[in-house]
């Protein structure tokens, strides 16, 4: 599965916090703003398409710019990512290819909403634990 906290921690450990966070902050309100004005202004199927493929572009930014502020500094990104930037021009294609997914329509809400399940379910060994009522 992509991890895309993976994803927000190698942009900081490369190109900056400040960057990272004013791309998604950009991307979650213009993106989701003009999703709803082509929406408004909508007078052809296409267009609300249009408006609704923008406007869940917008919120597919928004887990990312939550993982982005909760990463914060570059030194916790960095200590995030080690281990795969010791490869670094592997930690870039899988990056470029993981960052694809941000253009599928709430692609990534999914899959932070996956992550979350699998986080609270299974403890970091494996392990599962919920146990079901027998009957």
């Amino acid at each position: 599965m992509i991890d895309l906290r993976k994803l927000a921690a190698i942009d900081i450990a490369f190109l900056g916090y400040r960057l990272i966070v004013s791309e998604y902050a950009f991307g979650v309100l213009f993106s989701t703003a003009l999703g709803f004005f082509v929406l408004i202004r909508a007078q052809a199927e296409w267009q609300v398409l249009l408006g609704i493929y923008l406007a869940c572009l917008g919120i597919n930014y928004a887990p990312m710019l939550a993982w982005s502020l909760a990463i914060g500094k570059r030194a916790n990104a960095l200590a995030e990512v080690s281990e795969e930037l010791a490869e670094k021009p592997t930690a870039m294609a899988r990056n470029r290819k993981a960052s694809l997914v941000l253009l599928l329509p709430l692609a990534a809400v999914v899959l932070a909403t996956m992550r979350q399940i699998h986080k609270t379910l299974y403890d970091p060994s494996g392990k599962f634990l919920v146990t079901l009522p027998q009957k």
